[in-house]
């Protein structure tokens, strides 16, 4: 409410960040929760990979360890550039959960390898929120994309090392064949039965998608479902 007594339109992080919370919220946790998920009400972190790449830093493990917020919440939450990372007097954990924060904390502490600094160099550090000032699209996905820049590039790295392994393995392959050896043969279907279905969906469903005569495949087609995520190679002429 400003001086003039009429309700200010919400700033454009606080619209998000409240999707982004009451999405959380409703989306289903597996139980009995991933060992490695370590969610500390107190400190407001948690080490799922969710956490982390979250541009508010919320996920659901978090969110749903505190009473439905206030309306207001989203209006007045308070985002600090050290933990706890979001604070208001409506943020009241369930029953229990309190209890469990000297537990899990040190567990956090331990484990998470200085997750703690990361999270406040990745994201609060380079993603301030002002409730005058808000970024249009594209200034969004230029920040965003900043902020994943670094884990874009692991993800080239890990890929390449892979591709790598696979480039070494075939000219292994290639020479096992003068052998004839039937028991490798066997081992190499049995054990590479998963990666083997994969390749093959991957190939098929890019041989259909340049194909003019064969139907293009569905995106959830149970057959290649396992491929969806494989960008089709352009054909070559």
């Amino acid at each position: 409410l400003n001086d003039t007594g009429h309700f200010r339109e919400l700033p454009k992080w606080r619209k998000e960040f409240k999707a982004e919370w009451k999405k959380a919220m409703k989306t289903p946790i597996t139980m009995p929760l991933n060992e490695k998920y370590k969610p500390n009400v107190k400190k407001f972190v948690c080490t799922c990979p969710q956490f982390v790449i979250s541009r508010f830093l919320i996920c659901k493990h978090l969110v749903q360890q505190f009473h439905p917020v206030d309306p207001r919440f989203f209006l007045e939450v308070t985002r600090n550039r050290s933990t706890p990372f979001w604070s208001h007097r409506f943020l009241r954990p369930l029953p229990g959960t309190e209890d469990d924060i000297e537990e899990t904390a040190p567990a956090l502490v331990n484990d998470s390898m200085g997750l703690e600094d990361d999270y406040t160099r990745q994201n609060t550090a380079e993603t301030d929120f002002d409730d005058d000032v808000d970024l249009d699209d594209d200034e969004l996905v230029d920040m965003l994309d900043n902020r994943l820049h670094d884990k874009r590039k692991t993800c080239k790295e890990e890929m390449k090392d892979i591709i790598k392994v696979l480039r070494d393995f075939v000219g292994g392959l290639e020479y096992q064949v003068q052998f004839e050896d039937l028991r490798f043969l066997r081992t190499l279907e049995k054990d590479g039965a998963g990666f083997l279905r994969l390749a093959r969906n991957c190939l098929s469903r890019e041989r259909r998608l340049n194909s003019s005569r064969a139907s293009s495949p569905t995106t959830w087609e149970s057959s290649t479902t396992n491929a969806i995520f494989y960008r089709s190679r352009p054909l070559r002429e």
